[in-house]
């Protein structure tokens, strides 16, 4: 910080055309702000320095650290944060046509899809409207792109809850075997807005068919995948490089002492799926993106260069290493973590001190 009221800030965005970029690729540039600038402000400013930057001038959607962000944010907002480093992407990566403009087709294509034969009124579909950004915010895009959407999900609990008259059709549709709910394990992506666990969780609560079993040709698939996958053990934690997995963004003191005791014996490793959920909900359900998120998970900590890779939760760590040998053939690679509990990590702990 330079002079009072104004920030110095790191921006790295993302550039892409679909004309003439074959990848993206992102440019780094510094700023000087004041504290009230707004986001969108800040995109202007980047534009300025370099043309080939896009972004829409309505409906203007984005992320910033990976949280879903409108533009009218305040960069004193997001600096306390998310800090004064921020990248810069599409709302969603895959659908952006030019920089951080989408293709958006997708959002009234869903509500049509889903909700064509049932009588919606115009305040359904204005409440549909008003979450667009949730739509653009699901976690489950990223293991499923033909996913139904977060939205439609709440759009769905709203006109249930409200009495539609066809409500269990409504259930019906939103309960589809590969893109509906039983893949969807919510996150709360928007930097500042609801979130909907509860009308999630309740929405599950109300669909009438249950879940399909895992199948039998598939359990005997992938049981020899475990079998043959060999546990990693640690002997002492002394200099080794450790990451910890909350799978819940509420923990931070929690969060904080482990950081600490990690650093007083090794070096801490941090990985950005460490406070997000890792397909525990879906592995019974939806075993193809559970084993999906939480290979994704595990990788992250071990290519930032963890070894060791301790969970806050004995039922996750118990999880995760009942199908580690199916995570890893869902990745398609190994993964050389030893996977141990916070009760063992400080157990080894307090053996380094005594």
């Amino acid at each position: 910080m330079l002079f009072e009221n104004q920030l110095d800030i790191t921006i790295r965005a993302f550039f892409f055309n679909a004309k003439t970029d074959y990848l993206p690729y992102y440019k780094n540039f510094s700023f000087t702000v004041k504290e009230e600038t707004l986001l969108k402000e800040i995109l202007a400013m980047v534009k300025e320095k370099n043309s080939m930057f896009a972004y829409p001038e309505i409906d203007l959607l984005f992320r910033v650290n990976n949280l879903i962000v409108t533009g009218d944010e305040k960069i004193a907002d997001v600096v306390a944060k998310l800090g004064t480093e921020l990248q810069i992407d599409p709302a969603l990566e895959y659908r952006s046509d030019n920089g951080l403009i989408l293709n958006n087709h997708d959002f009234m294509h869903q509500y049509r899809r889903v909700f064509q034969r049932h009588s919606t009124s115009k305040e359904d579909l204005a409440y549909y409207i008003s979450l667009y950004p949730l739509h653009y915010a699901s976690e489950t895009f990223n293991y499923n792109r033909e996913y139904i959407g977060d939205a439609i999900l709440v759009l769905a609990h709203k006109m249930v809850k409200d009495g539609h008259h066809k409500a269990e059709e409504i259930l019906y549709d939103i309960n589809d075997e590969f893109n509906g709910i039983r893949c969807c394990e919510y996150e709360n992506n928007l930097f500042d807005g609801i979130d909907y666990s509860k009308e999630i969780e309740e929405l599950k609560t109300m669909i009438n068919n249950p879940y399909k079993n895992i199948s039998l040709a598939y359990r005997m698939k992938t049981t020899c995948l475990n079998k043959m996958r060999t546990t990693i053990k640690v002997d002492s934690l002394e200099g080794k490089n450790i990451s910890f997995y909350v799978g819940d963004k509420n923990s931070t003191k929690l969060i904080a002492e482990t950081e600490k005791s990690i650093s007083d014996i090794g070096q801490f490793i941090h990985f950005d799926m460490s406070t997000k959920r890792a397909g525990q909900s879906l592995m019974n359900k939806y075993p193809t993106i559970a084993h999906k998120k939480a290979g994704k998970m595990m990788l992250q900590a071990f290519d930032n260069g963890a070894e060791v890779l301790v969970f806050a939760k004995d039922e996750d760590l118990a999880l995760f290493e009942k199908n580690m040998g199916r995570v890893e053939s869902a990745m398609g690679r190994e993964i050389g973590l030893a996977l141990i509990s916070l009760s063992e990590f400080n157990e080894m702990l307090n053996s380094v001190e005594a």
